[in-house]
């Protein structure tokens, strides 16, 4: 799902819940995609010495988009209990002006002994294009189409791309934090368990009866593959996939 730019965010009961989404979902528009200039954010080449000077901007007042911070700490006042199911506490701080699209793109994977659901975490090739950048595939196994689950991913932390959610189970909730630093470094927190991304950016999460997880870290990644729907059947033809599906041991 691509983001535009801007805020993103019975029958009086039922309009009120319809407004305060409206007004989330224009704040998750925002953090998923900043403005736009001449320049694509790609282009930019990030050295320890870029990256330390854009930290020291991040403290002169002067460099900061004071407009999307004023929008920023309305929102979080007028709604301060919209984000409390997400694993961090969501505060507004100052940033400079910065141009980023990021996507975030559920999606469930099945076959006849289980069911998995799963988030895509990707940046943009360019500010203008349609071709995204996977950074993170993160599944886990609820065995339920309709378990709850959600993600918020956010641009605010420009040049590095973070996110987080949850995922539902019948027998626990899995929360998640992830963070993307432009100098190829990435991890995952999965409740406390630490997966460091150099080592594979697809995580596969199968809780277990006696409330313990076990995990497949693969170096597989969807833009190896032709479309989406590939990847998929690769996963599931994967021999340690298909063996794990068929534990006992699973929920």
């Amino acid at each position: 799902m691509k983001i535009s730019y801007k805020f993103k965010s019975i029958i009086s009961v039922l309009f009120m819940r319809f407004f305060l989404f409206l007004t989330i979902l224009s704040f998750f528009i925002s953090c998923q995609k900043k403005k736009k200039d001449d320049k694509s954010f790609t282009t930019t080449k990030w050295t320890y010495e870029s990256l330390n000077q854009y930290a020291l901007n991040q403290m002169d007042s002067s460099k900061w988009d004071k407009k999307m911070l004023k929008q920023d700490i309305e929102l979080f006042k007028n709604y301060p209990n919209a984000f409390n199911d997400y694993p961090t506490n969501k505060s507004p701080f100052p940033v400079v002006d910065y141009e980023y699209a990021v996507s975030s793109e559920p999606f469930i994977i099945k076959n006849e002994n289980a069911i998995l659901k799963g988030y895509r975490i990707a940046e943009y090739e360019s500010f203008e294009s349609d071709k995204i950048i996977d950074k993170l595939i993160l599944l886990i196994l609820t065995n339920d189409e309709n378990s709850e689950d959600a993600t918020y991913v956010i641009s605010r932390n420009y040049p590095y791309l973070t996110a987080e959610g949850y995922f539902k189970t019948a027998i626990d909730t899995y929360n998640w934090i992830f963070s993307s630093s432009p100098d190829g470094f990435s991890t995952l927190f999965v409740n406390t368990k630490l997966f460091d991304l150099r080592f594979g950016q697809t995580i596969i999460i199968y809780p277990q009866k006696d409330g313990s997880i076990r995990f497949h870290q693969l170096k597989v990644f969807s833009s190896y593959y032709i479309d989406f729907e590939q990847f998929k059947n690769v996963i599931l033809s994967n021999s340690k996939v298909k063996n794990q599906l068929l534990s006992k041991d699973n929920i």
